[in-house]
């Protein structure tokens, strides 16, 4: 069953539910209400006649009785007694054969001293009004309606009403059937999409255009898709790079250990061939170890050991552990520290490795100088390393933090990607621009914390 069905059919059932209630209510209160209703009016019309009388020298046995019919013309039928002294019928409405129960009913009504809005005459149910007139209890004007036109009234207002409703019902199912489809037929165009990510064809991806919290889930499946493609490429490349950066060294000792057993080189040339295989052993096990600490460090949830620790002497352990490469490239590296709080909560080894990878890859690139400010600011610490060099090749600078991808003199292309790990996995942010004037400037930015007490 389809979802845009399931929600017209809920909502149908729902409304019917409000409909069948809202009817029986209805039902049961209009009655009451009509019958509440017409003993007012009654009550209303008696008494203005009652007070005319009273006020004037009118017979009521001719001028007031032509009154009262004139001042009780309805579409209802309402019945009329008026009774003087000593029960005296002086005018009545009601056929003969009904006065003697209708009398009955009124010393039945005496005796128990009830004077209710319904009697009961015969096998009829009447809406009655008791009023006394001329100053005098024993003279009685009585007016009934019978309750049977009252039911009558109740059940052609209750099927206009029922009418009514249908109407709104089926043009409010209606309604919804089409604003329903409106906003399945998003989803249906979704769920293509969601099977091409299934299927791995993440740049046939679209974006659904939509409304709402669907615009949101098109929004985000269309990222997904993107961001999947781009991964599935830099995997791709990561695959194609490795495979290269690998297969170098490789076959440089496969050739030389090749060349040592068949004799070809001997003595001195074997000695060289080595120190070459020792080499690029090196350079092997140098690769593989940073691979699978990429990978650690893209994978592993307990690999981090964080502690509170000063930024400024962090960078400053860096720049002692890189004084030799310093020393080789002669190049000056100045650090301004922050005035205030530079505390950061990051694991000691890995973020120092990070900063070695920074600062190491600008000394490789700097001419004289380097230059390093430690920002403090409300919420985050900001590290930023400046060279003089010649700064960041544009079409390199989208890709620099991909794993393989590497600069003018750089080394195995892992050193930034791992750099950028280390400090995202420390709910930090690792940036990369060109300077104003010259060079390079990398920026990290971590969120700053109070220095606990202890």
């Amino acid at each position: 069953m389809s979802i845009q069905f399931r929600i017209t059919l809920m909502f149908a059932l729902l409304l019917c539910l409000v409909i069948g209630v809202s009817a029986a209510l209805i039902n049961s209160f209009l009655l009451d209400n009509l019958i509440e209703q017409q003993k007012n009016e009654l009550n209303l019309k008696g008494r203005f006649w009652i007070e005319k009388m009273n006020e004037s020298n009118v017979k009521i046995e001719t001028e007031g009785v032509a009154e009262l019919e004139k001042l009780l013309v309805s579409n209802r039928k309402i019945e009329v007694l008026l009774l003087g002294k000593k029960k005296k019928v002086l005018y009545t409405s009601l056929p003969s054969s009904n006065l003697n129960e209708w009398m009955d009913a009124l010393e039945r009504k005496a005796e128990k001293r009830q004077n209710r809005n319904i009697w009961m005459v015969g096998s009829d149910d009447y809406v009655v009004v008791n009023l006394p007139f001329k100053n005098d209890e024993k003279q009685r004007l009585i007016l009934a309606s019978p309750v049977r036109g009252l039911k009558d009234i109740r059940m052609e207002m209750t099927n206009n009403i029922l009418l009514i409703v249908l109407i709104g019902a089926v043009s409010t199912i209606l309604l919804s059937f089409f604003i329903t489809r409106s906003m399945v037929k998003p989803l249906h165009k979704l769920t293509r999409e969601i099977k091409k990510v299934q299927a791995r064809h993440f740049s046939e991806v679209q974006l659904i255009p939509a409304r709402g919290e669907i615009a949101e889930v098109s929004n985000s499946v269309y990222s997904m898709a993107q961001e999947l493609d781009r991964f599935h490429e830099i995997q791709r490349q990561f695959l194609q790079n490795a495979s290269h950066e690998l297969k170098t060294p490789l076959m440089s000792i496969q050739g030389y250990a090749e060349g040592i057993r068949d004799g070809v080189f001997v003595d001195d040339a074997a000695e060289k061939g080595f120190d070459v295989i020792v080499e690029e052993t090196s350079r092997l096990k140098h690769i593989v170890t940073e691979i699978i600490l990429l990978a650690k460090l893209e994978g592993e949830e307990n690999l981090f050991d964080p502690s509170w620790l000063s930024a400024t002497d962090l960078v400053t352990r860096a720049i002692e552990r890189l004084h030799p490469l310093q020393l080789q490239h002669n190049v000056t590296i100045s650090v301004r520290p922050p005035k205030t709080n530079d505390v950061v909560y990051v694991d000691e080894g890995k973020f120092l490795q990070a900063l070695l990878n920074i600062i190491g890859n600008a000394l490789r690139h700097a001419k004289d100088q380097i230059t390093i400010e430690i920002k403090s600011g409300k919420r985050h610490i900001q590290i930023e390393v400046q060279d003089d060099g010649e700064g960041i090749a544009e079409e390199l600078l989208p890709h620099l933090f991909h794993r393989f991808v590497k600069g003018k003199n750089g080394d195995v292309g892992l050193g930034l990607a791992i750099s950028r790990a280390i400090i995202e996995r420390s709910h930090g942010r690792l940036q990369a621009e060109n300077g104003p004037i010259h060079g390079a400037v990398f920026r990290i930015i971590l969120p700053m914390y109070s220095q606990p007490e202890n």
